[in-house]
């Protein structure tokens, strides 16, 4: 299954009210460790980091965001069709693993004309609910909308 954040546009004040909305969404479920990345157009546009974070989770970020850019797709995409094997990220893709990692939690941002604008990224929960949680989250700001 391909994920990926569909819309018709996305200017930096939607990816802002993204961020948000998957904030909201996070802390209504008392997620307590939690960070968030909105990337578009090549710079971020939304960062949050919980109390609870350690600078490690932006260095987790930065790597999902990353791979998902890079490769167009989410991470959790990436892990499955690796089957989790993160030694391909060197050795058949020749990437390093301080800048890049197939764990789930990053779904690409996708204008309606299949164009990877950027890309939601979520860490410090499982990896697993990393990724469900930016669905959630955007689920949430779809009908805020």
């Amino acid at each position: 299954m391909k994920y990926k954040l569909n819309m018709d546009h996305c200017s930096c004040e939607d990816g802002y009210q993204l961020g948000t909305c998957i904030h909201d969404y996070l802390i209504s479920k008392d997620i307590k460790k939690c960070c968030i990345s909105i990337t578009l157009y090549g710079k971020e546009v939304y960062r949050y980091m919980s109390d609870a974070c350690i600078v490690d989770n932006g260095h987790w970020l930065q790597r999902k965001t990353n791979s998902c850019l890079y490769f167009g797709m989410s991470t959790l995409e990436l892990f499955e069709k690796n089957k989790g094997n993160e030694q391909n990220l060197v050795q058949k893709y020749g990437l390093t693993y301080k800048d890049y990692t197939f764990t789930p939690g990053s779904i690409p941002i996708v204008l309606d004309n299949d164009q990877v604008i950027g890309a939601c990224t979520v860490s410090g929960m499982k990896p697993e609910e990393d990724h469900q949680s930016i669905l959630d989250g955007f689920e949430l700001y779809v009908n805020r909308k």
